[in-house]
């Protein structure tokens, strides 16, 4: 009976010693708590950066005064929606328009002084042109007379006297034409004179009207662009003095025309081209994310905290321009690299085991191997396989590694 007593107690001393054995055993490998099945997808490698919404050029317009005068009409405030050319205020402009029916009536007058130099002068020049017809006429007639008392006196038959008294005819004749021809000639050329003084007159006077409407046209200020008014420096009553700066009245804002700049560090500058994808997202809308293309880089870099960043430009389209402001700061992942249909790790199934990059691989049978991969593209979530593994395998993503006593 004691034999028997013994045996039992030496039997479940082996077992209880063979159960121990084993469960220490098992405990020294790793504990795979999740789990992924291997398979091909996309392997993305971006850059994450910070950025900043900013206005277009061109997008805030700060409108100006180029009139001197007391503000009549204010038609907005802060927070008003205009629209391209529509009036926003009104400088008194009772003093331009007094003078633009001053420099009217001046115009007028020259334009009749005009009229009358075309009325006058050629009634002047036609009396001209008569007066040298005839004493073209009476000197072709004194000519005549001298030549034929000229043979008359060489032939004795008329005396000296009426011959000289011919000759001086002639000769007085002849300075009458000279002078009607020189009279003609005078008429023509001042009425040539006269005419185009009085054209640049008119065209001068014409110039200062013009000049004139162009100042009325600057007592009325338009909007140059559809946006909402941010700012209003200037109201009714008050007095804008144009200077050599223009005096600023209104600021209008364009919120649809926005885009983004990213700061990328100097480090990573050389990853970056125009073309390439961003996403990303503001703290207003955590669940939302927006995405754009760069479309240029600045040379000039900025230097923030002794840190040399680079802004990468990307437009912003309306639609996404509903939800963004100005001087929002963004969260953005520049995507730089792409492989498609590649064998896609979650990088949370690359463990560091020894300073070597590991995947714990959960076997049909229950069992856990180690796998030390060739990885290709690292992405922000997976990397891509190039050996080591094969579609289908279970990789953990969660393991408990335990090490021997």
């Amino acid at each position: 009976m004691r034999k028997f007593i013994f045996l039992i107690l030496v039997l479940i001393l082996i077992a209880g010693g063979g159960w121990w054995w084993k469960q220490k055993t098992s405990d020294q490998g790793p504990k795979i708590l999740a789990t992924a099945v291997l398979q091909k997808g996309q392997v993305r490698k971006v850059l994450e950066a910070t950025g900043i919404i900013k206005s277009q050029v061109g997008a805030i317009v700060k409108i100006g005064a180029q009139a001197t005068g007391v503000i009549t009409k204010m038609k907005v405030k802060v927070g008003d929606k205009v629209q391209k050319g529509q009036l926003v205020a009104e400088i008194d402009d009772r003093e331009i328009r007094a003078a633009m029916i001053e420099a009217r009536s001046r115009l007028e007058k020259a334009r009749l002084a005009l009229e009358k130099i075309k009325v006058t002068y050629p009634l002047k020049i036609a009396q001209a042109r008569a007066e040298f017809d005839q004493a073209k006429a009476r000197l072709n007639y004194a000519q005549s007379n001298f030549l034929k008392l000229k043979k008359l006196f060489q032939k004795k038959i008329v005396s000296q006297d009426e011959f000289e008294q011919a000759q001086k005819e002639l000769e007085i004749e002849t300075q009458n034409l000279n002078q009607a021809s020189a009279r003609l000639n005078e008429l023509k050329r001042e009425f040539g004179l006269e005419t185009r003084k009085t054209r640049a007159e008119i065209k001068e006077l014409k110039a200062g009207l013009d000049a004139l409407k162009v100042k009325l046209s600057y007592t009325k200020i338009y909007s140059p662009l559809t946006g909402y008014v941010s700012q209003v420096t200037a109201q009714e009553g008050e007095t804008v003095v144009a200077g050599l700066q223009v005096a600023n009245l209104i600021t209008v804002l364009d919120p649809t025309r926005l885009e983004l700049w990213i700061y990328v560090d100097e480090t990573d500058i050389g990853e970056v081209r125009a073309g390439q994808k961003v996403t990303f997202s503001v703290d207003s809308y955590p669940d939302k994310v927006f995405s754009g293309q760069i479309a240029q880089i600045y040379p000039q870099p900025e230097v923030r905290d002794n840190i040399v960043y680079y802004q990468a430009l990307v437009p912003i389209s309306s639609d996404q321009a509903k939800f963004l402001r100005p001087e929002m700061t963004t969260h953005c992942q520049i995507e730089v690299k792409t492989r498609a249909d590649v064998l896609a790790l979650p990088n949370s199934a690359l463990k560091w085991i020894k300073g070597e990059q590991i995947v714990f691989v959960q076997r049909p049978d229950g069992t856990v191997s180690q796998i030390k991969p060739i990885l290709g593209l690292s992405g922000l979530n997976y990397t891509e396989i190039i050996s080591g593994l094969k579609p289908g395998d279970k990789v953990a993503t969660q393991v408990v590694i335990r090490g021997k006593d």
